[in-house]
C-alpha cells in the first residue's frame, strides 16, 4: 500500500482516479487549484500534511537533497509525458514491493527499477 500522497500537476487524472479506486489517499495538485504554487510551495503543502509528493518532475528531488527543503517523502517516476495505462503499471509494481513507507524518504522508480534514498 502506498503512504498518503499529494500529486504534483503532471499526474493525470486516470492516474489520481486509480490509485482512489485502489484505496489510496491521495490528493490532486490540479483538483486543489496549485497551478500558481512553486515546487517549493507545494512540497512544503506536502510535508505539512504529512504526505509523499507523486510526481514526473526531478525538482522536489533537488529541492531536498541539495536545498534541505523537508519532505516527508516523494515518489518520483521517470520519465514523464507517458500514457497513464504505463504510469498506472509503474504504480502497481510499486505497490506490489514491500517497502517501508517511513519517512523521510525519495523513491525513484523507472523501467521495472525501484531505488530509495532514506534520509
Amino acid at each position: 500500500m502506498l503512504p498518503p500522497l499529494v500529486a504534483d500537476m503532471d499526474i493525470g487524472i486516470p492516474v489520481i482516479q486509480f490509485l482512489r479506486e485502489n484505496g489510496i489517499d491521495i490528493v490532486s495538485s490540479v483538483e486543489e487549484h496549485w497551478g500558481h504554487l512553486s515546487d517549493e510551495q507545494i512540497l512544503a503543502c506536502a510535508h505539512k500534511m504529512n504526505r509523499f509528493i507523486l510526481t514526473h518532475d526531478s525538482d522536489f528531488g533537488t529541492l531536498a537533497v541539495f536545498y534541505g527543503n523537508p519532505i516527508t517523502g516523494i515518489i518520483y517516476l521517470r520519465p514523464g509525458g507517458r500514457q497513464p495505462s504505463e504510469v498506472i503499471a509503474d504504480l502497481r509494481a510499486i505497490m506490489a514491493a514491500s517497502i517501508d513507507w517511513t519517512p523521510p524518504m525519495i523513491v525513484v522508480y523507472r523501467s521495472g527499477r525501484l531505488r530509495i534514498r532514506r534520509f
